[in-house]
């Protein structure tokens, strides 16, 4: 059950690492500074990496879709679509 409350919370920051690095980029367009462009871009990574490394089926280990589905991913229960087992 540890696992997966980590891999859930890991799941919701590198979500949010990915909505930030939008806004961050859009707003460092209109700065003369470029700090938020290079924290926007910077977060994009963040996202991918954690999402490759960590966001795997607790029960057979299989890497899960990086997709996201405002619907059924953030707190709510997660289905793997390989083994068909459900995890919140």
């Amino acid at each position: 059950m540890y696992k997966i409350e980590n891999l859930l919370k890991i799941r919701k920051i590198s979500l949010a690492c990915l909505f930030l690095s939008v806004p961050l980029c859009f707003i460092g367009c209109f700065f003369p500074f470029a700090l938020f462009t290079i924290i926007g871009i910077s977060l994009l990574p963040v996202f991918i990496v954690l999402s490759l490394l960590f966001w795997k089926c607790p029960y057979c280990n299989y890497r899960l879709p990086m997709k996201f589905d405002k619907d059924s991913d953030i707190d709510s229960v997660y289905q793997c679509p390989y083994c068909n087992k459900k995890f919140n």
